[in-house]
């Protein structure tokens, strides 16, 4: 769990007034971004260039022209991290959902909301017994915040701006407008837990329809090479010109950046916003 989410980031000045006791957990400041650990970005890098490097290879036949190509790696390393923050966005939105339901279960018995952080920070870490787990530090800090004098609007404002979650947004902004206007939280959360949860089964459905299609974009996106390689093994000779003249490394350039060009665009059409 650590791995996904390193807690980087100043404390608040409200927060660093507490006492010598309190464990203040340091919050990510924009789920975002994210930022590699060194031996992180070293094992994502060493797998692209390989990776690179062998696909050059058997497009080029030529070592330099290969190194040259592995070189871009370096901007391989951000389809990494972008799928590293996707996967801690998505266990932010599950973990976030379990949060509201415990706090629509303490308001729904009578708990005041302030106490209710707290039996859901309680029961989250039932839940989630985990040395690190995003919503409890957030919950932890939300807690901490309240005791030294910070409004809890404020914070839940500062939550949703650092979590760009269209759920954490949609039910921060109407749990304000709510309590200014003195509305009911339970029913506001009870209603933000619905809305998570079909929004939960919309993605999951259209998860399992487009699940074939990645796999086809997978297989055709390695088709290509499949097929250079083939075509070297079985009709060396033919192809030989390609990997020997200028204009063969031209032919395979542009080969290689429809490849690229391709599976950009399918990945961009088959994309699932959270």
């Amino acid at each position: 769990m650590d791995s996904y989410y390193p807690y980087t980031g100043r404390k608040s000045s409200a927060l660093n007034a507490r006492s010598p006791n309190q464990n203040v957990p340091e919050l990510i400041q924009n789920y975002d971004t994210y930022i590699m650990p060194a031996l992180e970005y070293a094992k994502y890098f060493a797998l692209s260039w390989s990776g690179m490097f062998l696909l050059a290879y058997v497009f080029y036949r030529n070592f330099i022209l290969s190194f040259v190509f592995s070189m871009s790696a370096f901007a391989l390393t951000g389809v990494f991290r972008n799928s590293i923050i996707k996967k801690r966005k998505n266990e932010l939105m599950y973990q976030f959902r379990d949060a509201l339901a415990s706090l629509a279960s303490s308001l729904g018995s009578g708990i005041v909301i302030e106490k209710a952080f707290e039996e859901a920070v309680r029961d989250l870490r039932i839940l989630y017994p985990f040395e690190k787990v995003m919503i409890i530090d957030e919950f932890n800090a939300i807690i901490l915040k309240k005791k030294n004098g910070v409004e809890l609007e404020e914070s839940l404002l500062d939550f949703a701006r650092r979590a760009k979650l269209s759920c954490v947004t949609d039910f921060v902004d109407v749990f304000v407008s709510s309590n200014r206007t003195g509305g009911r939280s339970v029913d506001i959360v009870r209603n933000s837990i619905t809305m998570i949860n079909d929004k939960i089964e919309i993605d999951k459905e259209i998860e399992t329809l487009v699940s074939g299609k990645k796999l086809e974009q997978r297989i055709l996106s390695a088709a290509p090479a499949a097929f250079v390689a083939l075509l070297s093994l079985i009709a060396g000779d033919f192809i030989e010109p390609m990997f020997t003249t200028t204009g063969g490394h031209i032919v395979m350039t542009i080969v290689l950046g429809i490849m690229f060009a391709s599976y950009l665009a399918s990945r961009w059409i088959m994309k699932i916003e959270l």
